[in-house]
């Protein structure tokens, strides 16, 4: 017997086989393109197999509504039924989550992580996973009568406000060019447009518009790689925000679920740019007024495994499958 497993995002899908012990026994990776893309692939890891799996569970970057789940940054629809037919199993056996359920649900076996503050707590407290990648990803795990519960969620679209006066005008102009992610009639924006792939190049082009100067870097990679080498100021004033409101944010999250299981960072961007977690992050973590020495108190980690959302997703078939 093995299942199939997968972990699709705005920009990248990956599958994999897994047997019965969760091990991983092959893979399929392609660029999340088309609709049809995903069944395709799930049909060619299949052909490899040589049989159908006995279950299918796979992780998206969307909302679950109606067994079907709509990207909220890629043109992709994935149906229960559509994998049904495409893996030759019964709609019963297919599972659909969302990206950072699976996310959460990795915490449930965690490992590759490097702990920023702190150190691995006892296993059945409260944890909470953040990554920002092409969206904000925010799942929980928290345990029920001794077994792991993920808990799903849009932490992604959270609000967020300047932290400083001098921030309102970059604000206001990230606004005027991106009216949809305005929350309300004052300076809120969802948190996705500022700390995610997505959103960095138009924070980028918001704070160059304000200061009057030039922004000639388009990518959210190259925003990043600029900043790091402190070869574009302002690159460097939106990543360092971008950190500050990423910790922040974090530390607001630990403190809701009460995560003294930990909070991990993870995602492409965390990934890719581990020099963003300093002594600014951390600060920005801790700062809760009268809570600062709780959160001082929380385990945070930034976790480096790339099959985090594959992992997750096994984690949840295993749970549920007979």
């Amino acid at each position: 017997m093995w299942y199939l497993i997968g972990d699709v995002g705005g920009t990248n899908l990956r599958l994999a086989a897994v047997d019965a012990k969760g091990d991983f026994l092959a893979r399929q990776s392609r660029a999340s393109a088309g609709e049809a893309a995903v069944t395709e692939a799930c049909t060619a890891l299949i052909a490899e197999m040589g049989r159908p799996p006995g279950a299918v569970a796979i992780a998206a970057a969307g909302v679950v509504v109606d067994d079907r789940v709509t990207f909220t940054n890629a043109g992709l629809n994935i149906t229960k039924a559509a994998l049904a037919r495409a893996c030759d199993v019964a709609v019963e056996k297919i599972i659909l989550l969302n990206d950072f359920a699976a996310a959460a649900w990795s915490l449930a076996t965690l490992d590759q992580v490097t702990y920023l503050q702190g150190a691995p707590a006892p296993e059945q407290e409260p944890r909470v996973i953040i990554g920002p990648g092409t969206g904000l990803g925010v799942g929980a795990l928290l345990w029920h009568q001794g077994q792991p519960l993920a808990v799903p969620g849009e932490g992604g679209h959270m609000r967020l406000t300047p932290h400083r006066a001098q921030e309102v005008p970059y604000f206001e102009a990230l606004i005027a060019a991106w009216p949809e992610v305005q929350m309300g009639e004052g300076l809120a924006v969802e948190a996705e447009a500022i700390l995610s792939g997505s959103g960095v190049p138009k924070w980028y082009q918001a704070i160059a518009k304000v200061r009057g100067e030039a922004a000639p870097l388009q990518s959210a990679e190259a925003i990043f790689d600029a900043a790091n080498a402190k070869t574009d100021d302002i690159a460097r004033e939106a990543i360092a925000l971008f950190a500050q409101y990423l910790g922040g944010l974090a530390g607001d999250l630990g403190l809701v679920f009460g995560a003294r299981g930990g909070v991990f960072i993870t995602g492409g961007v965390a990934q890719a740019n581990p020099w963003l977690f300093d002594a600014e992050f951390i600060a920005a973590f801790v700062a809760g007024g009268r809570h600062s020495n709780w959160r001082r108190a929380l385990p945070l980690g930034l976790c480096q495994d790339p099959d985090f959302g594959l992992k997750g997703a096994r984690n949840c078939l295993f749970a549920q499958v007979d």
